[in-house]
């Protein structure tokens, strides 16, 4: 899908470089950046959000305000962790005393 005109085009390795790593790595690897574009992620309500991108030869391009645009698509997501029904939350006890049981705690 094109980008609009007037976007600012960066290559995936400079997207990269705008965010830190996992692990205590300096920058995110470009892949991330490529796999965001190509296969996108999938959101905790089921919705699948791509980066957006565009391809002009061989080459992949995506834009800044295409970052901000992915980075809101996706706020949130990671703060929002679903509630446990009653019946899940005993069932989870019930799995972990379990598992304690047999290695003997």
């Amino acid at each position: 899908m094109p980008l609009p005109a007037d976007e600012v085009r960066i290559t995936p390795t400079q997207a990269a470089a705008r965010y830190p790593g996992s692990h205590g790595a300096a920058r995110m690897h470009t892949q991330t950046i490529v796999r965001q574009i190509l296969k996108g992620i999938l959101t905790r309500d089921g919705r699948r959000v791509h980066l957006e991108a565009e391809r002009i030869g061989s080459r992949l391009f995506t834009s800044i305000e295409a970052l901000q645009r992915f980075a809101a698509a996706l706020e949130g997501e990671t703060s929002q962790v679903p509630a446990r029904t009653p019946a899940a939350r005993t069932r989870a006890s019930v799995k972990a005393d379990r598992e304690c049981a047999e290695m003997g705690g």
